[in-house]
């Protein structure tokens, strides 16, 4: 498990956006200690992830918490699709 600290750290958010996240559904943790400190596990980690990538496409952060969320939601598909979006991304700046 990784506090939101360390979190925040590894993958270059502010803890408030982790914050925001959590407050609006989209990236929960996987458990909050007694003390109210949110804690995330590999999952939470790999969710974060698939968020930044989305954000990175600039896809608004309601669209992605209806993304991820949905049952039929096809982890492998869906990484294909970024990989595909960010080389059309890049043919574009090119």
């Amino acid at each position: 498990m990784m506090t939101v600290n360390e979190v925040s750290k590894l993958a270059g958010v502010s803890i408030r956006t982790l914050q925001y996240y959590d407050s609006i559904g989209l990236l929960k943790p996987a458990e909050y200690t007694e003390s109210g400190y949110r804690l995330y596990d590999d999952a939470a980690m790999e969710r974060l992830q698939q968020i930044l990538l989305f954000r990175e496409l600039e896809f608004p952060l309601k669209e992605i918490k209806e993304i991820v969320t949905r049952p039929d939601f096809d982890k492998k598909k869906a990484l294909e699709q970024q990989i595909e979006l960010l080389t059309m991304k890049k043919e574009h700046l090119e």
